[in-house]
């Protein structure tokens, strides 16, 4: 079954068909397969290929030349005449090779390929075929890619660099037309496609950078008839085997040029060919097409006759093309002209071209913005992984990456993409996830009223030939499974909501994690769609982890055997002491975290069982037990169980301010002087808030994100707040809930007055035109822009600035012809020198100043409209703050999924509304708190999200007295006696002790919890109304605003025994009929307390309100929580 039928739309059973045959085949660089049968789809990429690794690099290329060679002969295949000098020079190089010309041989090969489309030989074929087993032609082509084509990947890529004429192309004549040459590039890659579809982003590449036109207007423009008919023949071939090229070449109208190819004029054949071309540009159906046909009004013996040649010939053409190839493999392999061993290495990755990237073994597609950072550390098994990886990859075949949490899967498809130079996104899944999500929504705009779809996650990268990664693809829900088939099966994306079907740009990927826990193997294997992924097992890497610690911690070389073997004893101790299914277990994730804390704060021993410590035993929820794990990581550090002991109870690192630098224990931060001071808030100086400020810290100082768990009121706001203040930094808190928009965080479209929009046009052209013009010699017309805007003359002012912009132009025009007159070298003005680099920079904000001129001005006629405003997330990445994500458990799909971005290597932000990424500042800094996932409405992060923080679970610091004691101090005043202090810690433990045996209940029956948020805000109370009310007043007024007023009736008495005996031997009753004079006039007293009147008349109180005893407690319950001012008051 060849290509041709392979190509058309089927299902999932032609698509393993297709799979199956196309791992018969020998991509760059990839693995020998059987001759004889092909692995059924869905297995695992290593039982479908039998391992013999070919590194592309290998080549003997002297010894390939001479079996090119051979082959011809054998075969009895004609050079075409435009390849006879070039294989000439190729042969005589090769019989006396040198290697400094290896770039200029490989561009030689490169032509080679391109020489059979210069001989119209297809149509030539095609007319005298008698059968389908006579349609021959491409052999040459097709054998000089068998014989290298472990570098065909690279010999293609060079037909796309800009220096290509003149390094490729000029082998094959100098006369020749860049028509033509687009026409040969067409035809070879006809040729190639059936065998080698990893050329197809290449190919391409090439349509979309050289060619501006569509090569069918080539076959119009035609003034021989078989020139037409032979360009036909290609672009029918094409279109066939690369159906993204009608899509994918934006530039390129196919329709207005086929049907005029159509009319009579043209030859019956020429005819026929436009209009099998046109079916396929428009996806026609079996029957569009019959009646497409039925209007050229052509013989029906002949149709059928021509049409089944083209049908079986192609088969027959592709079949012959597999055959080649592999019986070429074989003599590859016999002749030694592709070396495992790498004796003879004539090539390097320098003579590779600039596009290509030799990973793994695979020559891949690479941009500009491609990079190998050496961070990943090939041991070998990541390097079986990533041969595998990008095999798959070069195939467009979708990968499902199987292994244990933290094996290394992310990192894989993130290096794998930084390798190639492709951006990547990623989405984590969770049950809730809805499908609108990835595909998109209506959005509004600019322009008050109007809505226009803004595209999603999935449905942008598809689109723009992003790479794609969704985490724990055993999560989604049925909804995104449905739309994610299509995408694995046919590289088609359909949006049902606006009828709409999207063929996947040719560098769109799509890779998937999987854990490899039993239950998620489980409903992996249930998954809709799950025999279409390639997948790829991820390995335990117990045994090279010592590996990994030399080869990325080259200064922990020396200790990685005895740090590999203690983190496999501490995992399994942390793994004993969890509960099944309540976390992730330790992996090789957190052994990189700890190695890059040694790295960044070196020190003794004992500082390796600090940093194991913070890094493995803090998500413990259970205080006692996470004493038990600290004391027995200790003993596999071989640190004495008395300063063990003496870190648990005793350690308080200090927090010392030495210019600008905090430093916290081990952490040293830089303090940010031009941050705005906030309001200071009592902060208590305790063993415990001390520790947790390190740990958060030394996140902080690596950039790591941080995850507090916790019960409400332990303090995790209380001390990200409080290290932001002593860092000087920017610190937003976002509560989020189930109701949270991800446009909260992100921003979105709002109402804006005008004038604002003005004000920002305005502020940009008043730097801009400051950095390109002299501004005391255009006074005279800024002072006629400024009148414009104060009158609010919209028009006049967008007149002017379109004058500016116009002048602004042509001097940058000036100064680009004068750079290039003078060979770059900047003129001598007065004002500041412009350079080519500057100019351009210019000439690209004033096009950024037009455009947003012209929205501008769409909108001037509206009283209001609206503006994108950036939300507290993406400001804080932007300028370099920090956010805090409280609740985040609480947060909806749609919210998580953007933050995927943020917990990248890289980190940044996907705006969906405005289609923009932006960039994170290196100061920007995550922070995130939770409670437990065990109350109604609570549930738990995604694992893979969850897994990128830096988790740590603070404990409630109220079970040591003096933690409390000094907290409690804190929030009083001074001179508060120390034993009123005392008695306010019994009575929050006796109120505590209360609620625990389920003796207090509030207005909903409920247990009423009580924290230190509780006891801190009582307090806080009686510190700022202790002045006016007295200490002991103030004191019983705030414990019983925020202890006792939620409670029933009944309990309440109850726990107000507790608080009377905070005042035990004093005469209460008189300290609660104090009343202290009024502050000022505009006050009114109720029930003893102060509350400010507001800008209406008070009106005296109703006669008809019946007011008993019961209804005045509770009007000075609500007048003392009006009077706090601090808290909004719940009614219940």
């Amino acid at each position: 079954m060849g290509p041709a039928l392979l190509e058309q739309p089927g299902g999932q059973g032609m698509d393993m068909v297709k799979r199956g045959l196309e791992r018969l085949e020998l991509v760059s660089g990839e693995t020998m397969a059987a001759e004889d049968a092909g692995p059924a789809a869905g297995k695992s990429l290593e039982e479908a290929i039998h391992i013999t690794d070919i590194d592309p690099l290998t080549v003997d290329l002297p010894l390939a030349i001479a079996q090119l060679s051979t082959q011809l002969e054998q075969r009895r295949v004609s050079v075409p005449e435009k390849a006879e000098p070039i294989f000439e020079r190729l042969r005589r190089w090769a019989d006396k090779p040198q290697r400094p010309k290896v770039g200029e041989v490989m561009n030689r090969i490169s032509a080679l390929l391109l020489a059979e489309g210069l001989d119209r030989t297809a149509i030539e074929g095609l007319k005298r075929a008698k059968g389908p087993a006579e349609w021959m032609d491409g052999q040459f082509t097709q054998l000089v890619a068998a014989v290298f084509r472990p570098v065909l990947v690279d010999l293609v890529a060079r037909w796309t660099l800009p220096e290509a004429p003149a390094a490729v192309f000029h082998h094959l004549g100098a006369s020749i037309a860049a028509d033509r040459m687009h026409i040969s590039v067409a035809y070879a890659a006809g040729c190639l496609l059936p065998t080698a579809p990893q050329i197809r982003g290449l190919v391409m590449a090439y349509f979309r950078t050289r060619v501006p036109t569509c090569i069918a207007e080539q076959a119009l423009a035609a003034t021989e008839v078989e020139s037409a008919e032979y360009t036909l023949v290609v672009t029918w071939r094409l279109l066939r085997r690369l159906p993204e090229v009608v899509s994918g070449v934006e530039a390129w109208g196919w329709e207005a040029p086929l049907a005029a190819l159509m009319s009579r004029r043209h030859s019956e054949t020429a005819r026929l060919l436009a209009c099998e071309c046109l079916s396929l540009v428009k996806a026609l159906s079996d029957r569009g097409r019959a009646q497409l046909l039925r209007t050229l009004e052509i013989d029906s013996a002949q149709l059928a006759r021509t049409l089944a040649w083209l049908e079986h010939g192609e088969q027959q053409y592709a079949q012959a093309a597999r055959a080649q190839l592999v019986a070429q493999n074989r003599t590859g392999f016999e002749q030694r002209i592709w070396c495992e061993s790498g004796d003879h290495r004539w090539l390097d990755e320098s003579q590779l071209s600039s596009c290509v990237a030799s990973v793994g073994g695979v020559l891949l597609h690479a941009h500009e913005s491609a990079r190998d950072s050496g961070e990943l550390v090939v041991t070998p098994l990541v390097a079986r992984n990533i041969h595998a990886m990008a095999l798959a990859t070069s195939r467009r075949e979708p990968v499902l990456l199987q292994g244990a949490a933290g094996s290394g899967k992310t990192s894989l498809v993130e290096w794998l993409a930084r390798r190639t130079g492709n951006e990547l996104v990623t989405i984590h899944l969770s049950g809730n996830m809805d499908a609108k999500v990835l595909l998109g929504n209506y959005v509004t705009t600019q322009r008050a009223g109007d809505f226009e779809w803004q595209p999603g996650l999935l449905t942008t990268a598809v689109t723009e030939g992003r790479w794609v990664l969704v985490e724990n693809i055993d999560l989604a829900p049925p909804d995104v499974i449905q739309t994610l088939l299509p995408l694995l099966e046919s590289h088609t994306l359909f949006v049902a909501s606006r009828g709409q079907s999207i063929t996947a740009h040719v560098q769109f990927r799509l890779f998937a994690t999987l854990s490899a826990d039993a239950r998620a193997a489980a409903r992996a294997d249930g998954l809709l769609g799950s025999s279409v992924w390639t997948r790829l097992e991820i390995g335990s890497l117990d045994a090279e982890m010592a590996e990994i610690i030399r080869g990325a911690f080259p200064g922990l070389a020396d200790d990685a055997e005895a740090l590999a073997r203690a983190f496999r004893d501490i995992r399994d101790i942390v793994a004993d002491a969890t509960p099944a299914g309540r976390g992730p277990a330790l992996s090789t994730r957190d052994l990189i975290r700890w190695c890059t804390r040694l790295r960044a704060f070196s020190g003794d021993g004992f500082a390796r069982f600090q940093e194991a410590v913070d890094t493995f035993t803090l998500r413990e929820p259970d205080y006692e037990r996470w004493r038990v794990l600290v004391q027995r990581v200790g003993a596999v550090l071989g640190v004495a169980a008395a300063r063990v002991d003496q870190y648990i109870d005793q350690h308080s690192p200090g927090v010392v301010k030495t210019g600008r630098t905090l430093k916290i224990g081990r952490a040293a931060l830089t303090i940010d002087k031009a941050a705005p001071a906030g309001e200071r808030m009592p902060f208590a100086d305790t063993h415990h808030s001390r520790r947790l400020l390190e740990r958060i810290a030394a996140c902080v100082r690596l950039g790591e994100p941080a995850l507090l768990m916790g019960e409400t009121g332990t303090g995790k706001t209380t001390v990200v707040q409080h290290l932001a203040a002593l860092a000087g930094r920017t610190l937003s808190v976002f509560n989020l809930s189930q109701q949270s928009d991800a446009s909260d965080l992100l921003g979105g479209f709002r109402p804006v007055d005008i004038g604002l929009i003005a004000l920002r046009l305005r502020e940009s052209f008043d730097v801009l035109f400051a950095r390109t013009v002299s501004v005391r010699k255009n006074a005279a017309f800024l002072d006629k822009a400024r009148a414009a805007f104060g009158k609010r003359d919209w028009k006049r002012l967008i007149g002017l600035y379109r004058a500016a912009l116009k002048n602004a132009r042509q001097m940058l025009a000036a100064a680009r012809e004068q750079l290039n007159e003078t060979q770059g070298e900047p003129p001598s003005t007065k004002r500041a020198r412009l350079t080519a680099a500057s100019v351009g920079e210019l000439a690209e904000e004033w096009d950024a100043f037009e455009r947003h001129l012209g929205e501008f001005e769409a909108m001037r006629g509206a009283k209001m409209a609206f503006s994108f405003v950036e939300g507290a997330l993406v400001k804080a990445a932007r300028t370099g703050a920090w956010i805090l994500l409280d609740e985040v458990n609480l947060a909806s799909p749609e919210t998580l999924a953007c933050l995927g971005g943020l917990l990248q290597r890289e980190r940044s932000l996907l705006l969906a509304e405005t289609g923009t990424r932006v960039a994170c500042h290196p100061e920007f800094r995550l922070f995130a708190c939770m409670n437990p996932a065990t109350d109604v409405g609570k549930r738990d992060l995604p694992p893979a999200l969850r897994s990128s923080f830096s988790e740590m679970f603070v404990h409630a610091p109220d079970a040591n007295s003096d933690d409390l004691l000094a907290i409690v101090r804190a929030h009083l005043p001074a001179n508060a006696p120390a034993a009123l202090c005392h008695r306010v810690i019994a009575f929050y433990r006796a109120a505590k002790a209360r609620a625990a045996e389920h003796a207090l209940v509030d207005g909903a029956n409920q247990r009423p919890h009580y924290s230190l948020r509780t006891l801190t805000r009582g307090l806080t109370y009686a510190r700022e109304h202790a002045q006016a009310y007295s200490l002991r007043r103030a004191l019983y007024d705030g414990l019983f605003m925020t202890f006792a007023t939620q409670l029933e009736g009944a309990t309440q008495a109850v726990l107000v025994r507790e608080l009377h005996a905070v005042f035990a031997g004093e005469n209460l009753a008189q300290i609660l009929r104090q009343t202290p004079p009024a502050r000022g006039a505009d006050a009114v007293l109720v029930q003893g307390f102060w509350l400010p009147t507001g800008r209406e008349e008070a009106e005296d109180a109703d006669s008809g309100y019946v007011i008993t005893r019961s209804v005045e407690a509770k009007i000075a319950s609500l007048a003392r929580a009006v009077m706090c001012g601090r808290y909004p008051v719940l009614i219940q």
